[in-house]
């Protein structure tokens, strides 16, 4: 499974990736947490763009750390 760093999806999103760490924090996007680390997964983010970026309370199943791990 292909895990992607802050650098590599704030990239594909066209944000600092300062500003990613910080919406991860804010659980406004699907990340898990690998030791000290955000990762993401590339299909979840896909998915949680094709559905508009909601936020955990807005679609709680595409932060649904189980879903794809």
């Amino acid at each position: 499974m292909e895990l992607w760093t802050v650098d590599e999806a704030s990239h594909y999103l066209k944000i600092h990736p300062e500003t990613l760490r910080r919406k991860t924090r804010d659980k406004q996007v699907p990340a898990v947490k690998v030791g000290p680390f955000w990762r993401y997964h590339p299909e979840r983010l896909r998915a949680w763009v094709d559905a508009g970026c909601p936020s955990q309370l807005e679609q709680p199943s595409l932060f649904d750390r189980t879903e794809g791990a």
